[in-house]
């Protein structure tokens, strides 16, 4: 019945340690057997948690944004491990979703409540992603953020998203769904967990990470200015039903372009490339949020 925390010293500029440290008095009140690690990198944090759950602890505990659970996730998904995470991250989307507050204390007080979430995740390969995976300018846009100055959060996804938008040349991609196909050229395709990613863009406003689906979002290839417009009601939500804007729910995906495409995850540049399939996987993380 023991609890791992996993102190990833570089997840949210340093201060998720911090802040994790900060209330290791709390966490140890709450539970009395507690081991704390810290990782020295992106695969050991992944090793950790696999770890954890080999040799039956009931929960790891973690702090940072998306990046950081989507490290936690493919260590602990089909395990009876659960997830705590702690949201100081610059997106936090996930955390979000199964009802943890922005507020990082708040937060902690809910997520110590020890309330199960069965979240719904998605496979690609032997990997898994529970926000969001990406094709087209995503990849530009992330490029553009991490060369930036500036400190990771919404503002810079927008101002780096416009940017692209300005530059980026839609490519030509085959999507297949449950029951849809899309050829064409696409701005962006994603295909979503959660309703909101980059900081809580509503890319798919009517996602439910314990539905047992994903949604797919594809922007279709059109002129800036209509992509730019699409844009502005995407970040209200209000670009479902847009003209050359496709929503739908499905289990199964198969993108294909006509040059390998990179493919992002869960907010993060990767070395994947399409063709790509990609599955639910039903309930396959255990994650603590809020009561139901």
């Amino acid at each position: 019945m023991a609890t791992r925390v996993i102190v990833n010293p570089s997840a949210g500029a340093g201060r998720a340690k911090e802040r994790l440290l900060s209330i290791r008095g709390l966490i140890e009140a709450k539970w009395q057997d507690v081991e704390w690690v810290e990782s020295t990198s992106g695969e050991h944090l992944t090793h950790l948690a696999a770890e954890a759950a080999g040799l039956g602890y009931e929960r790891v505990v973690m702090a940072g944004g998306d990046g950081t659970v989507h490290l936690g996730a493919n260590g602990l998904v089909n395990t009876k491990t659960s997830l705590g995470i702690l949201p100081v991250g610059t997106g936090n989307d996930i955390a979000a979703s199964v009802g943890l507050p922005k507020d990082f204390d708040a937060a902690a007080e809910m997520m110590l409540g020890g309330h199960i979430h069965k979240m719904d995740v998605g496979q690609i390969g032997d990997r898994v992603f529970c926000c969001v995976l990406g094709v087209g300018m995503d990849t530009a846009a992330l490029k553009l953020i991490n060369k930036s100055w500036m400190r990771r959060g919404k503002l810079i996804y927008v101002i780096s998203a416009i940017r692209t938008i300005l530059t980026y040349k839609p490519r030509f991609l085959t999507v297949r769904s449950d029951d849809h196909s899309f050829n064409g050229k696409a701005f962006f395709v994603a295909a979503t967990i959660t309703p909101t990613y980059a900081g809580g863009i509503p890319v798919a406003p009517t996602a439910d990470v314990e539905d047992g689906l994903m949604d797919l979002c594809i922007v279709s290839g059109m002129g800036v200015v209509k992509v730019l417009s699409i844009f502005n009601k995407m970040m209200k939500g209000k670009h479902v039903g847009q003209p050359g804007i496709e929503l739908r729910k499905t289990t199964h995906l198969v993108i294909e372009g006509d040059e390998p495409l990179p493919i992002t995850l869960d907010g993060e540049l990767t070395d994947l490339v399409t063709p790509a399939e990609i599955r639910v996987l039903p309930g396959a993380l255990s994650i603590l949020g809020a009561p139901y």
